[in-house]
């Protein structure tokens, strides 16, 4: 896909701050970040990255694409699974080196373990976490899935995830 014209170059910090033009900067790797939020309550649904080709299928399509750094492949979100994020609104930040999605998801689930969101478990803060003689003891602040890995990916755990 010619990304070249969607996207502008970076010329300089007035122009890449408080111009119109689109010009994200993508890391070393060629990857940006690309936060991911419920467009009706904010709930933040996950993390990921998009290079080139995910940022600018996302905003041909309205549906989100990212770019798997484990796999090192393009990936539209809830082609294999059907929990598609439909794209509501698509903002950039200020300097442009960060993509905000707000995303409304067929099914209600976003997670590929199976939960809404991606951010499931809380880290102990404090005097909790200070006692911690070993690894932190991350809490769930979700237990119920809203569907089962297994039935929609298969048994085999990916490998490449670790």
């Amino acid at each position: 896909m010619d990304t070249s014209r969607i996207f502008g170059s970076r010329r300089t910090v007035e122009q890449v701050e408080e111009g119109t033009e689109l010009a994200p900067k993508f890391d070393g790797e060629g990857l940006i970040p690309a936060v991911t939020t419920d467009h009706a309550t904010g709930e933040l649904l996950m993390v990921g990255y998009m290079n080139r080709e995910a940022l600018a299928r996302t905003i041909e399509t309205g549906e989100a694409h990212y770019f798997s750094r484990s796999r090192q492949v393009l990936w539209h979100k809830g082609a294999t699974s059907g929990l598609v994020q439909k794209v509501k609104a698509l903002l950039i930040d200020d300097d442009q080196d960060c993509i905000w999605l707000r995303v409304e998801t067929a099914g209600g689930a976003n997670c590929h373990v199976g939960y809404r969101s991606c951010f499931y478990r809380e880290i102990p803060l404090g005097s909790a976490a200070q006692r911690a003689s070993g690894p932190l003891a991350l809490a769930f602040t979700t237990t119920e899935k809203v569907f089962d890995p297994k039935l929609v990916y298969g048994e085999a755990p990916n490998p490449t995830r670790l």
